[in-house]
């Protein structure tokens, strides 16, 4: 290889480095848990204000007046600079060091500004400081520091005593969204009584605005380490996350397959329009969309809407190599002479009155010998197929079918507060559905996560995010230590977080050796971290070094002799002291 080639991949590779310095870096992070009736502190508050600045917002201008948009402060000050969009410049960074220094510049400016806004408690320097360095007017940048003033102000105060006691005399409790802060700062102050959202309004405007970019930069990356788009796919909905967004991974899955919504008259989204494929670009693709219980229950008119969809595309008129939709359900048809209710059946969730995948417990509680299992269950929790009557019908063939097509599993995470090693749940249904698709197609699904917690459409695969959590939380002394401070709960946080890598290992085989070996060595193998850990919580820790050595026994984790030899020696110290056994 010629010299210079070696030089531009060492640079190439110096970058995306960096790239992943910078994310972890960058990071939101929860320091501790949540005390109830208990505001954030200034740290906190800095630094969701900073987040909250980077994006573009729609805002109310006064009472009765209307709204306008308010731009995103990167994007205004790389917008002063005479660069590329805030956007292209994260995305350019990963690749060109001078958009790199670029970005920087830019995220430097802004973190200057709101520091001083923040220290000062008024716009003032902050939007001067702007003007004389980024060429930003004050009036543009006043309008976004008074977006700023109006979260910090509701960051500062929390109603949740005060609601409480309201709640226990029976009063009235104000409603207010369910939502992320930076993705909606309405959904500020907390202590509100949370609303859902009109489901027949799902997906709004803005999220499928959003759609877009986010499906893109997924199918991109699919294409860019395989070399084609994906034919099908299998896609988890869940309620909760999807009131918060209303309805952006609804909006993902309508665009996937090339259509978006049509809305009558009040605004309800009734029907779809089909996409020309000339404008979409790219195939339609296939999308097996696996619902949770909430979902069902919440957003009937939305599984219609999404049963409604295949069926349009599966009828156009298009080449198989444009329309994989169509592709598989006319296929579908013709060799196995199935009915068009059955072929383009894509919709599948619980029996009514049901829930959950029931994965996550199999797991918890090491209820299974053989990972296949952890799919077969997730496949007969979720087998009911749901099309235009609403009725579900069992329809476990049908399932197994569609999924034996899959190549790539997808969830979106939409919250900086809860991440894939927080809860079990996401283990549960994207770990659950990957092992049903592994067993059914013979091949393990290339697995990919979106986030729209950050600036710019990023999608990582699994493996990628289980690292940077682990970097940014499980193994990171500011997560672990503010979880420290909370006692007896903070240790039971760090055993959850353990425990639900551990599921990722069960259901997806996706966690290197190295983050077990390190999860080993900060609390088990420290005699002080683990002193530490046995006076506040002795059964957290326990279940954490049990949930290790079940890793080494199941095979998931190759932990070298002498370590597993300390972890057997703390388990039976852990074990005798719960049971009041003294030397």
């Amino acid at each position: 290889m010629p010299e210079s080639s070696l030089k531009s991949s060492r640079d190439r590779r110096v970058l995306d480095l960096y790239d992943r310095v910078l994310e972890i870096e960058q990071r939101l992070i929860p320091t501790g848990l949540h005390v109830f009736g208990r505001a954030p502190g200034f740290r906190e508050i800095r630094s969701l204000l900073r987040m909250v600045a980077s994006f573009e917002r729609t805002t109310a201008v006064s009472a009765g007046a209307g709204r306008e948009t308010v731009k995103a402060l990167t994007d205004l000050v790389a917008e002063g600079l005479g660069l590329f969009d805030y956007a292209t410049l994260l995305k350019d960074s990963e690749v060109n060091e001078q958009r790199l220094q670029e970005r920087e510049r830019v995220e430097s400016l802004v973190s200057e500004a709101v520091d001083l806004f923040v220290a000062d408690r008024a716009f003032h320097r902050a939007a001067a400081h702007l003007q004389e360095r980024a060429n930003v007017t004050i009036e543009e940048s006043q309008r976004v520091f008074e977006v700023l003033a109006r979260v910090r102000t509701e960051l500062e105060k929390s109603d949740e005593l005060q609601s409480l006691c309201r709640a226990l005399r029976g009063r009235y409790i104000e409603p207010g969204p369910g939502a992320d802060i930076i993705q909606n700062p309405d959904v500020l102050p907390t202590g509100r009584n949370t609303h859902a959202v009109n489901p027949y309004t799902v997906p709004s405007t803005t999220a499928v605005k959003k759609a877009a970019p986010i499906v893109a930069a997924l199918l991109e990356r699919h294409r860019s380490e395989t070399g084609r788009y994906p034919e099908s796919m299998a896609m988890v909905l869940w309620g909760i996350d999807n009131i918060k967004t209303q309805g952006e991974a609804v909006a993902q899955a309508l665009n996937l397959m090339g259509v978006r919504p049509r809305r009558d008259s009040l605004n309800r989204a009734t029907d779809v329009d089909v996409i020309p494929i000339e404008d979409l670009g790219r195939p339609r693709i296939d999308v097996i969309m696996t619902v949770s219980g909430i979902f069902r229950d919440l957003f009937g008119a939305t599984m219609a809407l999404l049963d409604k969809a295949v069926r349009v595309v599966s009828a156009l008129d298009e080449p198989d190599d444009l329309n994989f939709v169509a592709k598989h359900v006319r296929a579908r048809m013709k060799d196995d002479g199935a009915s068009l209710e059955d072929a383009a059946a894509r919709v599948f969730s619980n029996a009514a009155g049901n829930y959950g995948a029931n994965v996550n417990f199999m797991v918890l509680d090491s209820q299974w010998r053989e990972s296949d299992e952890l799919g077969d269950l997730f496949v007969t929790r979720k087998c009911f197929a749901y099309g235009r009557g609403g009725d579900s019908r069992e329809a476990r063939a049908l399932l197994d079918r569609a999924l034996s097509r899959v190549e790539l599993t997808y969830q979106n995470i939409d919250s900086t507060e809860v991440g894939i090693t927080d809860v079990d749940h996401y283990f549960e249904y994207l770990g659950g559905v990957s092992k049903a698709v592994e067993k059914r197609s013979g091949a393990r699904p290339r697995v990919y996560l979106s986030d729209s917690t950050s600036p710019g459409a990023k999608v990582r695969t699994l493996e990628e995010t289980i690292k940077l959590e682990t970097r940014t939380k499980t193994l990171n002394p500011k997560w672990y230590e503010g979880m420290l401070s909370h006692g007896f709960s903070g240790v039971a946080e760090i055993e959850h977080h353990v425990t639900n890598t551990f599921g990722w290992s069960a259901t997806a085989d996706a966690v290197d050796k190295w983050i077990y070996d390190e999860v080993a060595q900060t609390f088990v193998l420290d005699e002080q971290m683990l002193a530490r850990l046995c006076e506040m919580n002795p059964h957290a820790a326990r279940a954490m070094v049990g949930r290790l050595l079940e890793a080494s026994g199941r095979g998931l984790w190759s932990a070298d002799e002498s370590v597993l030899s300390k972890l057997r020696e703390s388990f039976l110290g852990l074990e005798d002291r719960l049971e009041g056994v003294t030397a």
